[in-house]
């Protein structure tokens, strides 16, 4: 599933002053409702964001963790780039019901690092079936 991640507001400064520390902190990827804030870019922490999706049936409440994240250089020696490995939900014995949004966030510090906008409308992944989150080939996001 393709997404465009638009970074919170305050994680700019939190990268900036080490809140965040994107080469050594934990990250997690949750999901979140229709009826969710997520997509309000004044939050700033992961306790400030309303409606996650039911913990049920392959979701567990905060989301996964990320792994393989990657702080690199980009396209050119002028780019640096931040991204992770594909990440998989499935549903299993039911459906993980009413997704919207997508939330990465900083376990080590609570902080909120970016939203994306699943789909115009919430949907549902279905039992037996699974959601992949795949970053794009410029990643999550990009400095130049």
């Amino acid at each position: 599933m393709a997404a465009q991640w638009t970074p919170y507001y305050s994680s700019k400064k939190y990268m900036m002053s080490g809140a965040i520390d994107v080469d050594s902190d934990a990250f997690r990827m949750a999901l979140f409702t229709s009826a969710s804030n997520a997509a309000t870019a004044t939050l700033s922490t992961y306790a400030s964001v309303s409606n996650e999706v039911t913990e049920a049936f392959g979701y567990s409440s905060s989301g996964k963790a990320l792994t393989g994240i990657t702080w690199a250089t980009g396209a050119s020696a002028r780019v640096y780039r931040w991204s992770h490995a594909a990440l998989i939900w499935t549903a299993a014995g039911g459906n993980i019901a009413n997704v919207k949004y997508a939330v990465i966030w900083d376990t080590t510090s609570g902080k909120l690092m970016c939203f994306a906008q699943l789909s115009t409308a919430q949907f549902t992944i279905a039992s037996g079936t699974t959601m992949t989150m795949t970053p794009s080939s410029s990643g999550v996001f990009e400095l130049t």
